[in-house]
């Protein structure tokens, strides 16, 4: 079993003539929390398509569990846990049938932990889910995330859009979840102050280049020297 997470070298991904991801290195060591950070329209989500073989790069190598993400895209995705900027879900299903729908995708699927997610989330499984709020359809994207039990959580800006109550009890559930599971996190946010509690090391991206790495401390520090 490899030590690193994700690896990602000399990735660059081009939309014609403008260049989206320049030439990136980043390292996630197994078992760490990293958050990714950017501004809007850095790269982060175009990173991350790469990562889940939703993108093809122009140039470079990327790695995921070991895993070549073009190559390996079903392995990848059955290990692999992912929330998406703004997730895609059946509003018409409620709760427990878009669980059982989820769930048919999966080899691996622990219904306890199903069971668990809905009651720790507080989300009602009679609910259709276009009724749900937006922490609430957060919550169920990330719970549908988990419970086939991936190795690695990818997750691109998983709280945008919600207001700064909702995003500080959203990023609560997520600490709880790290630390209970001790799985690898990749996590995307334009917000730094966010990552503070949540995060091991962090990255930030501008313009599609890698302009600081290291722990949120060291981060902290650089910052205060320029």
């Amino acid at each position: 079993m490899t030590d690193t997470a994700i690896a990602i070298a000399g990735l660059t991904h081009r939309f014609g003539p403008r260049t989206a991801v320049d030439d990136l290195q980043v390292e996630v060591h197994a078992g760490a929390v990293c958050g990714f950070l950017g501004r809007n329209g850095a790269g982060k989500t175009t990173t991350i398509n790469i990562l889940m073989n939703l993108l093809q790069p122009t140039t470079g190598q990327v790695e995921v569990l070991g895993l070549n993400p073009g190559r390996d895209s079903l392995a990848l995705w059955r290990q692999v846990g992912y929330v998406a900027e703004n997730p895609i879900l059946y509003g018409w299903m409620k709760v427990r049938e878009l669980v059982w729908f989820t769930g048919q995708f999966y080899e691996t699927w622990n219904q306890s932990k199903v069971e668990g997610f809905i009651d720790r989330f507080g989300l009602d499984p009679e609910q259709k889910v276009k009724h749900l709020s937006r922490g609430m359809n957060a919550q169920l994207a990330l719970a549908l995330a988990l419970w086939h039990e991936p190795r690695l959580l990818i997750l691109d800006e998983p709280a945008s859009g919600l207001d700064v109550v909702v995003r500080r009890d959203f990023l609560e559930s997520i600490i709880g979840l790290i630390q209970e599971e001790g799985r690898t996190v990749f996590l995307s946010s334009h917000l730094v102050h966010e990552m503070e509690r949540v995060a091991d090391r962090v990255a930030i991206i501008e313009a599609g280049r890698l302009q600081v790495e290291g722990t949120v401390d060291e981060v902290k520090q650089s910052a205060k020297r320029v």
